[in-house]
């Protein structure tokens, strides 16, 4: 059998190479660092407010909760009827909601604040070398 067109050894030597560029990561934008901290710190936020949730209602329905209570009720007898009350779901609940809002502001903000710092950096050494390829 004979080829009619151009042999296989050719048609490899005709694709173009990949190309390589390096690049310096010199400034990133704050306001998108903003939207992408804020995006992760939500999704961890909600993370830690359902381990809580759930941990409570497993602890709750292995016995624990109640066997806790038991404990601080024999130990402080009328006295442990406020430590009592932060174990009810509502407080759990309420304070697991607490903690995801303060875990979600300090996270955007460390991310601006690391954009920032950043910024400042890389206008002192230059920025980040980043390779990339064309395929």
């Amino acid at each position: 059998m004979s080829e009619t067109g151009p042999s296989r050894g050719a048609a490899r030597s005709s694709v173009p190479a990949a190309k390589q560029v390096r690049l310096n990561l010199v400034y990133v934008d704050l306001w998108a660092a903003v939207k992408v901290s804020a995006l992760v710190s939500a999704a961890v936020s909600i993370s830690v407010f359902l381990v809580v949730l759930l941990s409570w209602t497993l602890l709750s329905a292995v016995g624990v909760i109640g066997a806790l209570e038991g404990i601080v009720g024999d130990i402080l007898g009328d006295g442990g009827g406020a430590i009592l009350a932060l174990l009810s779901f509502g407080q759990v609940a309420l304070l697991g909601l607490v903690g995801a809002l303060i875990n979600f502001v300090s996270l955007t903000v460390l991310g601006s604040l690391s954009a920032i710092l950043y910024n400042v950096i890389a206008k002192l050494t230059g920025g980040l070398t980043v390779g990339f390829t064309n395929q």
